[in-house]
C-alpha cells in the first residue's frame, strides 16, 4: 500500500518552503522558550490545506488515494474522519435521515409532508447519538435487548412502528464497552426483509477486520455482516492517533455516497488534522503486518485471561483484545485498578463492580506480565501495599 499523505508531509518538511500559510507555528518550535523535544519534532509535519495537500472534504489527490487504499483493505467505501466516532455518528444519522426522506417521497409522492423521523436504538448508546438526534430532529426509540433473541428484538421493533412511517434505521452498538456482541448477521437479515437499514456504532470493532474469521467467528467486522453504515474508531484498537476514525458505507446504502463528504463537513472542522490523517494513511501500509501479529497476540491475551480466571477471579467473556474482570466480594473494580496502577498499569476503565483493560499487539510482553503479577499478588496477599484507591476516568459517563 502507498502512503501518499505521509510522503507529502515528509517531502514538504524537507522542501525548506517559507510557510506563508496557517498554522501559526510555521512548522517550527525553535522560538518556543520551553517545549519538550518530543513535541518540538511534531510541528514540522503539522500543516493545513495547501497546494498538493488535497482537501479531506473534497478529496481529489493524496487524501483521495489514501481513502481508496483504506477502502480496498476494508472491502467497502471507507472515509477518513479526524474527530473520532462522535463526528461519524452525527454524519451517519444525517445520511440515514436523508436516505429515508428520499425513499419516503418516492413511495408517497414529492408533495407529501414528511412525518417525524425516528430511529430504533438497541440498548445503551454513546451520547454522540443523542447529540446527533437533537441536531437532525430524529426521535429515539430505545429498546432494551439484553437477553432477547433476534426474533424478540424484531417483535419489539414491530410493536414500536409508527403507522405508515418506517424508521430511518435500527442503531446498535457492536461490541458494547464490555466487549459483548450479538448475532448481527441474523438481525441484518430480518431488517433487510423489512427494508430497514442497520446502522452500527462499531467504535471498538475496527480490528475485527483482521481477525481469523474461522477462529473468531463471533467477532466479525460489522461491514462483513452487511451492516448498511458503520463507524469505527481506528484509534481505539488500531495503531492510529486519537481522533482517527472511519465511516464505512455498505453497498446497500450506495445512494448516500455522493452526500458523505457533505455530511462529514457539516459536523466536522474545515481544517482537519493532517497528523491524524497521516496516521490513518500509515496504517494502510501496516495493515498486513497488523493482521499477522494480531492472531499471535490474541492467543497471548486469551492465555492471560485463563490464567487470571484460574486464580479465582471473575473474568467475563469479551472480545479478544479486552480483559473484563468483575468484582467478587473480595476486591472491587476500584481495588483492582489501584493494584494495577501500583504496578504501573493504567486500566481503560473501572467502577465499583468491574475493571476493563484494552490491549493491542503493541502492548509488550512486559505489560502482560505486569497484569499477571498484579492478580497473582492480589490472590496471595489480598492487596498490594500502599496502593492508592482512586476512581480514575469514568468512561461510562458517555453512555446513556
Amino acid at each position: 500500500m502507498t502512503t501518499p499523505i505521509v510522503d507529502f508531509l515528509e517531502k514538504y518538511k524537507k522542501s525548506d518552503t517559507s510557510r506563508l500559510h496557517m498554522p501559526g507555528h510555521k512548522g517550527t518550535a525553535e522560538k518556543f522558550s520551553n517545549i519538550p523535544e518530543w513535541l518540538r519534532n511534531i510541528y514540522a509535519y503539522d500543516i493545513t490545506e495547501i497546494s498538493g495537500a488535497d482537501d479531506l472534504h473534497h478529496p481529489e489527490g493524496i487524501i483521495g488515494e489514501s481513502e481508496e487504499n483504506a477502502s480496498r483493505i476494508f472491502g467497502t467505501d471507507t472515509f477518513y474522519v479526524t474527530e473520532g466516532s462522535s463526528q461519524v455518528i452525527k454524519a451517519m444519522i444525517w445520511l440515514a435521515k436523508r436516505h429515508w426522506e428520499v425513499s419516503y417521497m418516492q413511495d408517497m409522492g414529492e408533495e407529501v409532508m414528511l412525518p417525524q423521523p425516528y430511529l430504533f436504538v438497541l440498548g445503551k448508546f454513546h451520547k454522540a447519538l443523542l447529540n446527533a438526534a437533537m441536531l437532525t430532529g430524529v426521535s429515539i426509540v430505545q429498546i432494551d435487548h439484553e437477553g432477547l433473541s433476534t426474533e424478540q428484538i424484531i417483535s419489539k421493533i414491530y410493536d414500536g412502528f409508527v403507522e405508515e412511517n418506517n424508521p430511518i434505521g435500527v442503531y446498535a452498538t457492536y461490541p458494547d464497552y464490555f466487549g459483548n456482541v450479538f448475532d448481527m448477521g441474523k438481525l441484518k437479515a430480518e431488517l433487510a426483509a423489512m427494508n430497514i437499514p442497520l446502522l452500527v456504532d462499531g467504535a471498538h470493532s475496527a480490528y475485527f477486520k483482521f481477525l481469523d474469521s474461522d477462529k473468531y467467528e463471533a467477532y466479525r467486522h460489522p461491514i462483513d455482516l452487511c451492516a448498511d453504515m458503520v463507524c469505527t474508531s481506528a484509534h481505539k484498537t488500531l495503531p492510529a492517533l486519537t481522533g482517527a476514525a472511519y465511516l464505512h458505507v455498505g453497498e446497500s446504502m450506495s445512494d448516500v455516497i455522493p452526500d458523505v463528504k457533505y455530511a462529514l463537513d457539516i459536523f466536522g472542522s474545515s481544517s482537519p488534522s493532517y497528523l491524524i490523517m497521516a496516521s490513518l494513511d500509515a496504517f494502510n501500509a501496516e495493515a498486513e503486518n497488523f493482521r499477522n501479529i494480531l492472531g499471535h497476540f490474541c492467543d497471548k491475551t486469551e492465555d492471560l485471561k485463563k490464567e487470571i480466571a484460574d486464580m479465582g477471579f471473575n473474568v467475563k467473556t469479551s472480545d479478544p483484545l479486552r480483559i473484563v474482570v468483575k468484582s467478587d466480594g473480595r476486591f472491587s473494580g476500584y481495588d483492582i485498578a489501584a493494584a494495577l496502577r501500583k504496578r504501573k498499569c493504567e486500566p481503560e476503565c473501572c467502577a465499583e463492580d468491574y475493571v476493563i483493560m484494552m490491549l493491542t499487539p503493541y502492548n509488550s510482553d512486559e505489560d502482560l506480565n505486569r497484569i499477571k503479577d498484579v492478580f497473582a499478588s492480589l490472590k496471595s496477599n489480598g492487596a498490594l501495599d500502599n496502593a492508592e484507591n482512586e476512581a480514575g476516568y469514568n468512561c461510562m459517563k458517555n453512555f446513556i
